[in-house]
């Protein structure tokens, strides 16, 4: 600031200062400066980037991209930095038409300079959200040829979904030895809990629901039979995801499960309502009993799956707020694709809507309200995670697809909140009925 004091018409002392601003994160400034080099030497190429790189700050990259562009028209098609800051520009626009350029940009600086690891690394995250693993994999690791310790790149193949869980945590693990300060690896590293950790409670979650919707489709003296089967079916549950789990930490689940209490005891009660339902059912079972025993199955059903929303909720409130505050890109991208359970959610749709028809016809016709109910509720935290942990506007212009990644998930709030509504109807307007049992005369 002293030295364009002194000689206010030098566009270098100018640009320079643009750039220091832009360190400071002084965007204001940092655009003005780069705006006073420009207004003297409109000609020179560094300061349409220091003037991009001023707008990208300030968020509006429409303006930041036209300003690159230009940049690039004057200095020619393979200058690297000017590739290289349109690339990032058109990545951190997200949109499928700008993702193909931004990629075809990277590859480019990538054969200009192959020996730059962060060229490298920029390439991977475009093939990365293109859904290119295989490809990403190979910029990875020969990122790391060049440089074994870039922190970002050891990172983001600690994180890459096509690789196995064990191996992202061990990778993880091997990064917070390196630096155990790295916040991004800590949230990664919850990161992978979370994904256990809900792969194991769905699954139980489903075989629970399934083993307590027999009850409203079979006569009961069927449905004690078959029930220890599916009781025994619940302890091949411990086996999900068992070498993950075991690559983590000694003492980290419990850590985490003091650190996460509400999450965690809201999965437990999840699965402990619906797990009591065959449980009430051999208490309740015989002449008088079948009545009573379908009215409380089904509370204790849409009970567990009320609760098991609220943990789903919780669960990916958690993982939202312990991303390192300046996330990347990918992070939030993934965050709800990451989430897991998508599946689950899924299959209980399908199971509800394939039954529909059967249960107006069947010997229970409230139970299709309930099992719609049921299938709702325990899918909700869709909807729920979509409006309070990420609003629209923000999915709509970061996740992978942009828009029409936004418009998959409100179809899916609109069968969800449907299927609530529809469940509510049937079982207010049908009355619980006893399943005959034809053992008996």
């Amino acid at each position: 600031m002293e030295a364009t004091a002194s000689a206010p018409d030098n566009a270098d002392l100018h640009g320079q200062l643009s750039r220091v601003f832009a360190s400071a994160k002084d965007w204001k400034a940092a655009l003005e400066s780069a705006q006073r080099a420009l207004d003297l030497e409109p000609e020179e190429p560094w300061w349409w980037l220091r003037l991009s790189g001023a707008l990208v700050g300030n968020g509006d990259l429409q303006n930041a991209e036209a300003a690159i562009r230009w940049g690039l028209n004057i200095a020619g098609g393979e200058w690297i930095p000017g590739l290289y800051m349109l690339g990032c520009i058109l990545y951190d626009q997200a949109g499928p038409e700008q993702l193909a350029e931004a990629e075809q940009l990277f590859v480019k600086v990538v054969e200009l300079s192959p020996e730059n690891a962060d060229y490298r690394y920029m390439l991977a995250n475009a093939l990365i959200a293109r859904e290119k693993g295989l490809a990403a994999e190979q910029q990875i690791e020969a990122g790391l040829e060049i440089d074994p310790f870039h922190t970002n790149l050891l990172l983001m193949r600690a994180t890459n979904p096509s690789r196995p869980a064990d191996g992202r945590v061990e990778s993880l693990l091997g990064v917070l030895q390196l630096n155990p300060n790295e916040a991004r690896a800590r949230a990664s590293l919850e990161s992978e809990y979370f994904r256990i950790r809900v792969r194991r409670h769905t699954a139980w979650w489903l075989l629970a629901v399934a083993d307590a919707a027999l009850l409203l489709w079979v006569p009961q003296v069927f449905y004690v039979l078959l029930v220890p089967f599916l009781w025994v079916s619940l302890f091949f549950v411990a086996l999900v995801n068992s070498d993950a789990r075991k690559a983590l930490p000694k003492g980290y689940a419990r850590r985490m499960d003091r650190k996460y209490a509400a999450a965690t005891w809201t999965g437990r009660l999840s699965i402990a309502a619906a797990l009591c339902v065959p449980i009430v059912v051999l208490a309740l079972y015989g002449e008088h009993g079948s009545v009573a025993a379908n009215i409380v199955v089904s509370i204790l059903l849409v009970a567990s799956a009320v609760v098991y929303s609220v943990y789903r909720w919780l669960v990916i409130r958690a993982r939202h707020t312990s991303l390192s505050p300046e996330r990347e890109p990918t992070e939030l991208r993934n965050l709800l694709a990451a989430a897991d359970g998508t599946n689950g959610a899924w299959y209980v749709l399908f199971i509800a809507f394939a039954l529909t028809r059967l249960g107006f016809h069947g010997p229970q016709p409230a139970a299709t309200g309930v099992l719609l109910l049921t299938a709702g509720l325990g899918s909700a935290w869709w909807w729920i995670a979509w409006n309070m942990v990420l609003p629209p506007h923000k999915l709509a212009r970061d996740t992978n697809g942009g828009t029409r990644r936004a418009w998959q998930l409100a179809l899916m709030t609109l069968l969800v909140l449907g299927m609530i509504v529809a469940g509510v109807v049937i079982v207010a307007s049908h009355d619980f009925v006893v399943i005959p049992n034809y053992s008996r005369p």
